[in-house]
């Protein structure tokens, strides 16, 4: 069983690579797949990508500042 990693920072960092490198890769076959057929495809099966993605980062991101705040919090208790 593969191991789960607990850097959420890297992970969130990682995913927001993969996105980019997915983009670059959807540019580069628009320029090859220029007909309606393809804009079809782009526009129905990618569109929905982008803002995905940046909400799941977004969310990441706070999700990560909650868990350092609440290790702070029960490191020392008094000074919040």
């Amino acid at each position: 069983m593969r191991r789960i990693s607990h850097d959420l920072p890297g992970v969130t960092q990682r995913i927001a690579k993969l996105y980019e490198d997915f983009e670059v890769e959807v540019q580069a076959a628009q320029e090859v797949w220029r007909d309606e057929k393809g804009r079809s495809f782009f526009q129905q099966h990618t569109t929905g990508i982008g803002p995905g993605i940046k909400q799941l980062v977004s969310s990441m991101t706070r999700a990560i500042e909650l868990f350092e705040t609440v290790a702070r919090r029960a490191r020392d208790p008094d000074n919040e």
